[in-house]
């Protein structure tokens, strides 16, 4: 059956920060703390992947005071003073933020290519409130037809919210459209649960995802991929 839309993760699957500049472990170092591997854990995979959030997201001051929310907790579960936090956390997400974004080297003629016939393209991913800036940082701005973040949603990948959102501005039915992302459990299993093809794109320099089963490729009914021009194949 031929693909009418493909919906991409961004991060990871469009483009990535190839420097990663100082860390908030550097960051937290130079202020006479550690990032202990349990606030990271937390921060990182408390299981806000799959969640709801309609609260935070009813508009971008909500959804930053969140975030802002969040790091404090981290910054107190590794011992920084409350006092502290709110200078620690301006330092640390402004160097997130002025990180640069980079699409990969086939991401734009790939997306060019897709349109020129006629398959409708859309980015659905787990981001804050300002992915319309970094996919025009990336130099995307204008090859998909949709953008949808988490942030906007209220809700995170693999919540079935944000495919059924998605789908429904892009308007193409689940079973004609292929998902391309780089995380299992938000780019296989969430998009299969939700009636979609996949495509699990696992870039050869990332590190292990944790959330793939021991053997993706045991999985025949997902396509494997290295990068994006395995759609050229495909759609």
């Amino acid at each position: 059956m031929p693909v009418k839309a493909v919906l991409l993760d961004f991060y990871g699957t469009l483009a990535e920060m190839p420097s990663v500049g100082p860390s908030w472990d550097a960051v937290l170092a130079e202020a006479g703390y550690t990032l202990t591997e349990g606030a990271r854990r937390r921060y990182w995979q408390d299981g806000i992947d799959g969640s709801e959030h309609d609260e935070h997201s009813r508009s971008r001051d909500h959804y930053v005071a969140w975030q802002r929310a969040r790091t404090s907790e981290l910054l107190a579960a590794c011992g920084v003073p409350a006092g502290d936090h709110d200078a620690l956390i301006d330092v640390m997400h402004g160097r997130l933020h002025g990180r640069p974004i980079t699409a990969y080297d086939e991401a734009l003629p790939v997306l060019r290519e897709r349109r020129d016939r006629g398959v409708s393209l859309a980015i659905c991913s787990n981001w804050d409130w300002d992915l319309l800036e970094a996919v025009d940082r990336a130099g995307l701005d204008g090859t998909v037809d949709v953008v949808v973040s988490s942030a906007w949603v209220g809700a995170r990948k693999p919540h079935p919210r944000i495919y059924a959102h998605t789908l429904d501005l892009v308007g193409v039915a689940p079973d004609d459209v292929l998902f391309v992302g780089d995380t299992w459990a938000c780019d296989v299993e969430g998009p299969r649960a939700a009636g979609l093809r996949t495509m699990y794109l696992r870039r050869p320099h990332f590190g292990v995802d944790h959330t793939a089963p021991d053997d993706p490729g045991a999985h025949t009914d997902v396509h494997q991929a290295g990068d994006l021009t395995r759609l050229l194949d495909l759609v």
